[in-house]
């Protein structure tokens, strides 16, 4: 009998759809609603659900039981409900290998954009003041202080950038040791809060978590230099944007650049925009066509092969795999 998968439109790249079609059968949800999401699995009683940014909750797990195999196209898990789905035998998978590099490179994007004030300066040319030259010194990024928060494949990949443009690297991380740091160029910071105020770019790369959530308010903010920028490429929960609006209005630090927000999409009247010393991008730091490419790739394989009764490597919840929803060929293969 031919498993069935479940994707959601707006969908994942061509290829990872055509692996799919070519293995397994295929439907299409036409929005990722819960109630739909819910209606489509149990319709078609399908086996696995493959997501981008729609929500899995609790709910899904618990009202539909084909559903065996869930694949989050992408790294993050804070969309989906990891703990029901591992109460309910539900394989999580996601795709950890694909965009570190594109999110790497934004991220350089944005220290050199933030070193140049591009976005102010481009306006200034725009608007016929070419006197802004006379107002406004660059800087240099040569060796500047660069904090790496949080050092997985992104952080790392980040600071091998970032030494070649001769940065000086700190990385904050509590799952690292200062040897693993070394392997990458790159000097433990113990403690967040004292290296701070040596720091001219701070650029997060952690995940969400209830130790992460608001990481950086109005503690942090006052121990950063005037001068320093802070640049947010994780999840948007990781700064309190009260406090970031409050230490950019009042120059306690020289401005962000944000590719997530607390609220995605945001409200149109978000004060932040309003604020020159601010870049922003639509949280598609890791959505470039290679890596979306990647990703599909990636996440379409791992779900066929665990569908296939394999354990797959990029399995977040190995605890399901002992749950009777779970394929009896999947649990042999633990063995």
């Amino acid at each position: 009998m031919t498993n069935t998968v479940l994707l959601i439109e707006p969908t994942i790249r061509p290829n990872g759809v055509q692996y799919l079609s070519d293995h397994f059968n295929v439907i299409l949800a036409p929005d990722g609603q819960e109630a739909t999401i819910i209606e489509y699995l149990n319709k078609f009683a399908a086996d696995a659900l493959i997501v981008r940014t729609e929500k899995v909750t609790k709910k899904i797990f618990e009202s539909c039981p084909t559903l065996k195999v869930v694949g989050m196209h992408g790294v993050g898990l804070d969309n989906i409900d990891v703990v029901s789905a591992t109460e309910n035998g539900v394989l999580v998978l996601n795709a950890p290998f694909s965009n570190y590099t594109s999110v790497a490179e934004h991220s350089m994007m944005y220290i050199l954009a933030l070193s140049r004030n591009l976005l102010v300066s481009d306006k200034k040319v725009r608007t016929s003041e070419w006197s802004y030259r006379d107002q406004f010194f660059p800087m240099e990024i040569n060796a500047k202080n660069l904090l790496i928060v949080g050092m997985g494949k992104i952080g790392q990949d980040l600071a091998k950038k970032a030494k070649v443009f001769n940065l000086n690297v700190y990385g904050f991380d509590p799952f690292l040791s200062e040897s693993e740091m070394r392997l990458h160029g790159v000097t433990k910071a113990e403690s967040l809060i004292d290296i701070l105020p040596l720091c001219d770019f701070i650029s997060l790369h952690a995940p969400l978590t209830k130790g992460t959530y608001h990481m950086f308010a109005a503690e942090q903010f006052e121990r950063m230099k005037s001068s320093a920028f802070i640049i947010n490429l994780g999840r948007g929960s990781l700064i309190n944007e009260a406090s970031l609006y409050d230490a950019l209005v009042h120059n306690k630090i020289g401005g962000a650049a944000l590719d997530v927000l607390e609220e995605e999409p945001p409200n149109l009247h978000h004060p932040l925009f309003n604020l020159d010393n601010v870049i922003f991008t639509p949280h598609f730091g890791g959505d470039t066509l290679e890596a979306k490419d990647r990703c599909s790739e990636s996440i379409s394989l791992e779900v066929g092969r665990s569908l296939k009764g394999q354990i797959s490597r990029n399995l977040v919840n190995p605890k399901a795999l002992g749950d009777a929803r779970v394929n009896q060929s999947i649990k042999k293969g633990v063995n």
